[in-house]
């Protein structure tokens, strides 16, 4: 486990309860699910350029190519808290975010609940997992 991680996996735990906001980048105000991951990182100092300007889902392409240029892909068994998992719901193109907490728990913003939400790595979700990645700057 990495200081930067538990930072990350902290940020994103303190968003849960906060308004979903489409576009939304302020944890104070609304958030969507990209939100709650770049927030996340760069309240730990971690790097990662927004995809704003989308329309009802992110632009899952271009934050995934952001992620394989400044970002590591690791493997489900090697997953720590604060690492960014990308779901996807068709195809192979990865439509949702989420920050991995401890005790494979996630935190995410969707809009059929309205708010950031927490809870367990479920059968359900891990069968839409995409891929998982770390941010660069923390170790592990």
């Amino acid at each position: 486990m990495s200081a930067r991680g538990d930072m990350i996996a902290a940020a994103a735990d303190s968003m849960v309860g906060t308004p979903f906001k489409h576009q939304g980048r302020n944890p104070k105000a609304g958030v969507d699910c990209a939100g709650v991951v770049l927030c996340s990182v760069w309240s730990a100092g971690c790097e990662l350029p927004d995809c704003i300007g989308y329309g009802p889902q992110p632009k899952a392409d271009v934050l995934l190519d952001e992620l394989q240029q400044r970002a590591r892909r690791v493997h489900r068994d090697d997953a720590e808290p604060g690492d960014i998992m990308l779901f996807q719901y068709r195809a192979d193109m990865p439509m949702h975010f989420a920050v991995l907490l401890a005790n494979e728990y996630v935190v995410h913003a969707h809009g059929s609940t309205g708010k950031v939400i927490k809870h367990r790595l479920t059968s359900a979700w891990s069968a839409r997992l995409h891929s998982i990645w770390r941010a660069e700057g923390v170790d592990g």
